[in-house]
């Protein structure tokens, strides 16, 4: 571990500037620094203020507003959102079914009587404190929209080796969007991609973190990166016939958040979600044509905004960058000009040194005179 004592600070090499200059640095400093600061500010709130707007537009989509015109329209679809949800359950169901039959025939064994009465139902929302929703909408669980699974914790008998794929961390997953600059490998086993891998569409849900707010973040996976599996600490979702954006922005929208910060438990600081709670959240569902209307003026409407909100980031990466040359510049003598006719840091040293031996002096003479 490394760290500072008193003999490496005294041991530092330190430039000094004539003591009229150390005065003219530190108030231009200060000016410079302030105006940085002010502008730093200034593009704080602008990052808080798209944060809003992203919001206010995750709720219009998710609540019905962004589609309210389009529902009022003429040639509204027939099929409703509980129409969709039945139609989900049943696809939920024959997915099983043809899972079972699969697992039977590779066994060689015929379906025993009664198999079909093993299927475990989702678990149903729980309708208690949820807002009306608009014509033609319900509310689903997760569980009833979406299969749920956990991911593959990290040990030393997965050091990647001769079995290795990309292998996704929570620090992979942001609110909304996939952070893939650096990605780690894991070791998988016989028959664990196939059940494992994840498929363009699935949704990540962060499972813990020490934030409460972070709780809960999920993005939608882009399928950018082949055969990749995720770790023990997010949660993949994968939709059933519904549309995984839909359901990402919902998770990602306040009302979302508020139900998974709800729901987390903390440990010693950690918050934390699991495959039952996350199975329990409540989801509502719109027809799915309007689910698809919703989904495109939303994401042309972000795509906008992520533009301002990255132009934001790189301002403030200017910004930092530009108080570090400040305090560089102030150090090594170029941001006031000099004047030779001031003292010079030499004949200050000294007069420094004078003082603190005639100190020293001082302090030694009280010593003997107590003792």
């Amino acid at each position: 571990m490394v760290n500072l004592n008193q003999r490496i600070l005294l041991d530092l090499d330190v430039l000094i500037p004539p003591c009229k200059e150390q005065a003219r640095i530190i108030e231009k400093l200060e000016e410079l620094l302030s105006d940085l600061d002010a502008g730093v500010a200034e593009l704080k709130a602008a990052q808080r203020k798209l944060a809003q707007y992203r919001q206010s537009l995750l709720k219009a989509a998710v609540e019905g507003a962004l589609t309210a015109d389009w529902r009022a329209a003429p040639g509204k679809p027939q099929e409703t959102g509980a129409d969709l949800l039945q139609r989900i359950l049943r696809e939920r169901r024959a997915r099983w079914e043809q899972k079972q039959l699969a697992k039977f025939a590779e066994q060689g064994t015929a379906p025993p009587k009664g198999w079909r009465a093993k299927y475990s139902e989702p678990v149903a929302p729980d309708l208690a404190d949820l807002p009306p929703l608009p014509d033609g909408w319900t509310w689903a669980s997760l569980d009833q929209l979406a299969e749920i699974q956990g991911g593959i914790q990290k040990q030393p008998s997965r050091a990647p080796v001769a079995n290795r794929y990309p292998f996704l961390r929570v620090a992979n997953v942001a609110r909304g969007h996939l952070k893939l600059d650096e990605i780690h490998e894991i070791e998988l086993f016989e028959g664990e991609l196939e059940r494992l891998a994840l498929q363009k569409g699935d949704i990540l849900v962060v499972e813990g973190n020490g934030s409460l707010t972070e709780i809960g973040r999920c993005a939608l996976w882009d399928g950018s990166i082949e055969n990749a599996v995720h770790q023990n600490h997010l949660i993949r979702a994968r939709p059933v016939l519904v549309k995984g954006e839909f359901i990402e922005a919902w998770l990602n929208s306040l009302r979302g958040i508020q139900r998974m910060t709800a729901l987390a438990a903390t440990t010693s600081g950690l918050y934390t979600l699991s495959v039952g709670k996350i199975s329990k959240i409540p989801v509502p569902l719109p027809p799915l044509s309007e689910q698809d209307v919703a989904m495109e003026s939303l994401a042309a409407t972000l795509a906008e905004s992520r533009g301002q909100v990255a132009a934001t980031e790189r301002s403030l990466k200017q910004a930092a960058a530009q108080r570090k040359n400040l305090l560089k510049a102030a150090f090594a003598g170029q941001l006031v000009p000099q004047d030779l006719d001031e003292e010079p840091a030499s004949e200050l040293l000294a007069r420094i040194r004078a003082e603190r031996a005639s100190n020293n002096g001082s302090t030694q003479r009280r010593r003997r005179k107590t003792s």
